[in-house]
């Protein structure tokens, strides 16, 4: 990108917007770009695929493209694919029919059905059972879903935002993540830089994040030496934005 057009993304209003909205600091050039393609893409209508190290920050970018976007003022709905038990992960998703399985009981809404009309958030898609991956393929193809234990056919109108800090064509040729599945949700494709190559925004998060704990915990705010500062700089952060938050607070 040529410095007049990073000039250009600095002094977006949709770009500041969304920075100052979701509480983005920072003025490197990959985390303009980044920001600047989310504010771009919103408002096209197609599925989009965010890629990032752990920690990095992804979770920003489904929100901007949520609020920047046609279906802002319907339901987004955030699901952690990593954190739900293989079993009961098409239930949360799809929603069941009461007796499907042991501890069904009533009928249940999934996801899906409750976003219906707005943007549904998955992160760590990656983690995603292959069984699960081709209900969501349906999904992407045809709107269409079925509850677990039913065989009517639901619809669904809905926005697919996914994330991962996977590098996922490499887990299509491992076998782990279906292809058809990758290119559909990579219709559209962002990448979060991580920390490292994020230059002078380590000290700006830094010294942020000194002084909200200094009012957090009433002490006064640190300071960072030339050594220390130059030291931040170099260091790898594989932690990202997290790992620099965790060690401010130490």
């Amino acid at each position: 990108m040529k410095q007049n057009e990073i000039i250009s993304l600095a002094d977006d209003p949709k770009v500041t917007e969304a920075k100052r909205r979701f509480s983005i600091i920072g003025n490197s050039q990959a985390l303009l770009e980044a920001v600047g393609r989310a504010v771009r893409v919103a408002p096209i209508d197609l599925s989009v695929l965010v890629n990032g190290e752990s920690g990095s920050g992804k979770e920003f970018f489904p929100k901007i493209i949520h609020h920047f976007g046609s279906r802002k003022h319907k339901k987004y709905i955030a699901v952690n694919c990593g954190a739900i038990p293989e079993g009961t992960i098409d239930s949360e998703l799809f929603g069941h029919e009461k007796g499907s399985f042991t501890g069904a009981i009533s009928d249940r809404k999934g996801y899906f059905e409750e976003a219906d009309g707005g943007t549904i958030f998955l992160d760590e898609v990656a983690e995603l059972p292959m069984t699960t991956q081709a209900r969501l393929l349906r999904v992407l193809e045809t709107g269409e879903f079925l509850k677990v234990g039913s065989s009517k056919v639901q619809k669904t109108d809905i926005r697919i935002v996914a994330a991962t800090n996977v590098d996922l064509p490499e887990a299509v040729a491992k076998g782990k993540f279906r292809e058809d599945l990758y290119y559909r949700l990579s219709t559209i494709h962002i990448v979060v830089p991580n920390l490292h190559d994020r230059g002078d925004d380590i000290m700006l998060l830094a010294r942020k994040f000194a002084n909200d704990f200094s009012e957090k915990y009433m002490t006064p705010p640190i300071t960072f030496s030339a050594d220390a500062r130059r030291y931040m700089l170099l260091y790898r952060w594989p932690g990202n934005v997290r790992q620099l938050k965790n060690v401010v607070e130490q």
